[in-house]
């Protein structure tokens, strides 16, 4: 286990950001000034090996998806329900993360867009949400609703809801008049509100009519011009048979929100029970309105309310997990556009492969691997982004995932996972529950005024282990003995000093670093003669 992290000892971590408060801070500023004098600034990269990086993005659709035939069968038959112009069907979508689904949607939403362009009597609007920062239907409502609001493709909606603000705020509303101005909304994105305005004024820009009417006029969406005397319908009719225009009456209106990482706003599922419910319950009645779900959580349609799951008549459609075949596949799809011809080698796609399929079958995450694989090659200069860069990668992927995950642990699980460190150090590891605990105990003690029971304490070791910050052995000794003993993993001591400075506890102290760990570390770098790393460093 490579304990010192991948970014060289813990002096050039703490050389390079700034720990030591604006003392810390002033050195760093100085010593970054001194590096920087003279150097050139920005001229473009000769070398790159990229041919395109958008391919690489999280949002590209590829004009072909790979490996996902049946679930696109699937999506297939919940769109076909707009092209034959019948009862739209509301769908979940689940599996775990890149797995495809968004993309699927993504690139099924693309094929119908472009299906209805045959199809004059059907009108589809697409609202798309993710939901990855927000905690409650009421947050989502809102988001949605300020999409529109915001947009000024859609500032006809000042005419058609009744709202006295430019935007609607985060918080103060009452719920159920959130979800007025949102279906008041939806309700408004019509055929006749869209595309039929436009030709409309299209029409109008060519006629000899008065230049001062516009559709808005014609709409009833404001009075006529002074001094212009005509009837508005008799007017639309005429445009409507002159420039083969469809009249709104023969079209039908759908709308479709679709709700990414859905299970992010709770089982609190106003949203997800109001919105196929909306025309029958009055709320809309220009549109024919549907829901799609997409969520990472396969548990999730089981955690939400039963009236809720009778209501939408769900279709469901579960990602299953990339196989190594198809990941290859996608990656070679990927490669082949985004590197230049020679600047890669064919040899980096296995590898991100047997990577990602460690990850669950993350195609994302093996998409990602070649992004920055390639970005590290052009930082080097590499002429070829080769296995050595997919490597690199991965390391700096795993280590960001495992800080990630070290930084949302509690107060009281980093004092354990410190307490670990304590006797790593000490070269006293594995240890088990039992002789950690005093250590644990002296460290929250003094930090957080408190400690939790020893049992507790299990819990912690055990999920950080599930977790693979600490690694887990049998070490079962006998009746009333603990049966595991504990070492880190994937934590190391970098990680776990720089998530303690960075943590802001409840208790007594500045941040969660026992000074019994400092001056431990301390010891053992000042005994490896480095004279950089002090107790003034944290």
């Amino acid at each position: 286990m490579k304990k010192w992290g991948d970014r060289g000892d813990l002096k050039n971590l703490w050389y390079e950001t700034p720990v030591g408060g604006m003392k810390g801070m002033k050195g760093w500023i100085l010593s970054t000034l001194d590096r920087n004098v003279g150097r050139m600034t920005f001229t473009r990269t000769e070398n790159s090996p990229f041919e395109d990086t958008q391919v690489l993005a999280e949002d590209y659709v590829p004009e072909e998806v790979l490996g996902r035939d049946h679930e696109l069968d699937e999506i297939s038959e919940v769109f076909q329900q707009i092209v034959d112009n019948e009862q739209p069907v509301n769908a979940f979508i689940y599996g775990i993360s890149g797995t495809g689904k968004t993309v699927s949607i993504r690139f099924k939403r693309r094929e119908l867009e472009n299906a209805l362009e045959r199809y004059d009597d059907v009108h589809a609007t697409f609202v798309y949400q993710n939901c990855e920062s927000l905690s409650s239907s009421y947050q989502a409502a809102i988001a949605i609703a300020n999409r529109f609001l915001e947009d000024p493709d859609y500032s006809f909606l000042r005419e058609e809801i009744s709202i006295e603000r430019d935007v609607l705020p985060s918080s103060g509303l009452p719920k159920e008049r959130v979800y007025d101005i949102l279906f008041e909304i939806l309700d408004a994105l019509t055929y006749e509100n869209t595309a039929y305005r436009q030709e409309m004024e299209g029409a109008l820009a060519e006629s000899d009519y008065d230049a001062d009417l516009t559709a808005a006029h014609l709409l009833g969406d404001e009075p006529l011009p002074e001094g212009v005397d005509v009837d508005p319908d008799s007017v639309r009719e005429h445009f409507e048979s002159a420039h083969d225009i469809l009249p709104p009456e023969e079209v039908t209106d759908y709308v479709t929100v679709i709700l990414d990482e859905v299970d992010r706003i709770g089982t609190r599922d106003e949203l997800l029970y109001e919105i196929p419910r909306s025309r029958t319950n009055n709320r809309v009645e220009d549109v024919l309105p549907s829901i799609i779900g997409i969520s990472n959580d396969i548990g999730y349609k089981e955690s939400i309310q039963s009236k809720t799951d009778s209501s939408l008549r769900l279709k469901e459609i579960t990602f299953k997990k990339y196989d190594v075949d198809q990941l290859r596949e996608i990656l070679y799809q990927r490669a082949e556009l985004a590197f230049k011809p020679e600047a890669y080698s064919e040899d980096i796609v296995p590898l991100a492969s047997a990577y990602a399929r460690k990850q669950g079958g993350d195609a994302r995450y093996a998409i990602d691997l070649l992004q920055k694989a390639g970005m590290k090659a052009k930082k080097n200069e590499d002429d070829v982004v080769g296995e050595q860069h997919v490597r690199q990668a991965h390391e700096e992927k795993e280590r960001d995932r495992v800080y990630e995950v070290t930084n949302d642990l509690s107060s009281q699980e980093q004092l354990v996972l410190a307490a670990v460190m304590f006797h790593d150090l000490r070269e006293e590891t594995p240890i088990s529950r039992s002789d950690l605990y005093p250590t644990y105990k002296r460290f929250s003690g003094a930090l957080l005024d408190n400690s939790n029971v020893p049992r507790r304490v299990a819990d912690y070791l055990k999920e950080m282990s599930q977790l693979g910050l600490l690694e887990r052995h049998d070490a079962y000794k006998g009746p009333g003995e603990s049966g595991f003993e504990y070492d880190l993993d994937k934590a190391d001591y970098q990680m776990v000093i720089q998530t303690l400075r960075d943590s802001d506890p409840t208790g007594p102290g500045e941040n969660l670093l026992p000074e019994e760990l400092i001056d431990t570390f301390s010891t053992l770098t000042d005994d490896d003669g480095d004279t950089q790393t002090s107790v003034d460093s944290f």
